[in-house]
């Protein structure tokens, strides 16, 4: 197969601080309808039945949450977003996100009451979850430009997607990023002030979506990306120049796996966003692009929202992901994405 381009020097700050990162499998499995999310079509692709992860961030003795998922009782949602669930997927939740916190036993004693801030990615009903589960002291933070999706809300406003419940007495802080600080290229703001955890400006998907990008070890760096939807497929961000095609994976050579490529290459992704769920497509595909070299990095561990592959492959909450280059998670897990080809390669 074709060699590799070394990866894009992309310079992070220094920092010697680090926060704890938990994944949380929110227990949601949802459906992903390729000609929502991706193209081109590649016949034989099944829709994907995905999870949705959510993080933990702890910095010391405060306790953030990166989206919160769906909502158990999701047919509670605003009566439009309940309608587009209906009409468009299929999701089922068992727990609340406040749920999963408050019922652990692994005596890391870290509970709904002591998340000081929800950070939306933002404002589509599978990362939004149910804010109101958490107390009235928990902020909420948003992309910016944003704060008109939220309020008002349902029933205030009838159309909304989401309801009043979510913001009613809660404080809302929209991130503003300016020109001082880019972080792999992105816009960034530095969330505790010491280079530990970065928000990042990620737009395309929809109007102020936001990543996120935490150190979670020094000396060496190493990072965790999280993804949100700024890409629902892990084929739209893989191969590329400098993450080729091997010459096996997932038990398909990589001469089957070129054949059914939409291009029939080996260093360029699968796929590219869908317009359908990516309005702003020229901003969408700029974020991929800056995704594409964050995956580039030796020490940068992207997880997407929705990528199945990871599933029972990381290690998720209670347990931290720290530890996740020391046990070679990010290569043993690369293409692991392409099982979900069977039926292509069947065709």
């Amino acid at each position: 197969m074709a060699p590799s381009e070394p990866a894009p020097d992309l310079e992070f700050p220094f920092s010697t601080s680090i926060v704890t990162v938990r994944i949380i499998d929110s227990t949601t499995t949802l459906r992903l309808d390729p000609e929502l999310f991706w193209r081109p079509a590649i016949k034989g692709l099944q829709p994907v039945q995905s999870p949705i992860y959510c993080f933990l961030i702890s910095h010391g003795d405060q306790h953030i949450l990166f989206d919160l998922g769906v909502r158990r009782d999701w047919e509670n949602y605003a009566p439009t977003t309940a309608a587009l669930i209906k009409s468009t997927t299929t999701v089922e939740t068992q727990q609340n996100i406040s749920e999963i916190l408050d019922s652990d036993q692994s005596g890391i004693n870290i509970r709904s009451m002591d998340i000081s801030a929800v950070i939306w990615s933002h404002h589509h009903f599978d990362h939004i979850g149910d804010p109101s589960t958490f107390p009235s002291s928990t902020r909420l933070v948003v992309g910016p430009n944003s704060e008109t999706l939220y309020q008002p809300a349902y029933p205030t406003n009838p159309s909304s997607l989401l309801r009043d419940s979510d913001t009613y007495g809660r404080r809302i802080e929209e991130i503003t990023f300016r020109d001082d600080l880019h972080v792999g290229g992105f816009a960034a703001v530095d969330y505790f002030h010491d280079g530990s955890f970065y928000i990042l400006d990620a737009p395309g998907h929809s109007h102020g979506h936001l990543c996120a990008l935490a150190r979670v070890t020094t000396s060496p760096d190493t990072f965790l990306f999280m993804g949100a939807d700024a890409a629902h497929h892990p084929g739209i961000i893989r191969p590329t120049p400098y993450l080729p095609l091997p010459r096996r994976a997932a038990g398909y050579s990589g001469e089957a796996l070129q054949s059914i490529h939409p291009l029939r290459t080996v260093n360029a992704p699968f796929f590219k966003p869908s317009e359908r769920m990516f309005p702003a497509m020229k901003e969408a595909e700029e974020t991929v692009r800056k995704i594409i070299e964050m995956d580039a990095q030796e020490n940068v561990f992207v997880v997407l929202a929705h990528d199945a592959s990871l599933a029972g492959k990381m290690d998720v909450f209670p347990d931290e992901i720290a530890d996740w280059k020391e046990k070679g998670v990010k290569e043993r897990t690369r293409w692991l994405f392409l099982k979900y080809f069977e039926k292509a390669m069947e065709v």
